[in-house]
């Protein structure tokens, strides 16, 4: 009878608590210049996700680059962030760009595209890689690709 029972108890909780959906990428929104100055400039965006399932688990962000005015400015540097479960959530984006790096890139392309952008008060920014998801052995990727025009505020 205490056999019957482990072995009922084994698969109601493996059954219960499995991985059974992917979890769903719906998109990336509200990229944002948080902060320009002399030295820095940080941006920020947000990936939304929605896990359905009942255990939760880790998105790793650092397959994600970030491009300003179609050249490279780096890589979104995060921890890995905890998913919640059955919940939806956002995971922040976020890289601070030292301008001294802007300039010594491509300092005549760039630079003429930086003026370019400051009189037209905005940005073109690019989010662009792999978001990947793991939890109890299952990995998914999430290839992201967003643009958008960011207004600077001066």
């Amino acid at each position: 009878m205490m056999k019957k029972f482990t072995i009922l108890l084994l698969i109601l909780l493996t059954t219960s608590c499995a991985v059974k959906k992917k979890p769903e990428f719906i998109k990336i929104d509200g990229i944002e210049l948080l902060e320009a100055n002399s030295r820095t400039l940080t941006l920020k965006a947000e990936a939304l996700f929605n896990n359905p399932n009942v255990v939760g688990g880790r998105l790793n962000t650092e397959g994600v680059n970030v491009f300003v005015n179609d050249m490279l400015m780096g890589i979104v540097s995060a921890e890995e962030f905890k998913v919640p479960a059955k919940n939806s959530f956002k995971v922040p984006l976020q890289i601070k760009i030292n301008t001294k790096d802007l300039l010594s890139k491509d300092p005549n392309g760039f630079l003429s595209g930086l003026l370019n952008s400051v009189l037209n008060k905005n940005l073109k920014v690019t989010y662009k890689g792999v978001i990947q998801f793991k939890a109890l052995g299952f990995s998914y990727k999430y290839p992201i690709d967003k643009t958008e025009t960011v207004k600077i505020k001066l």
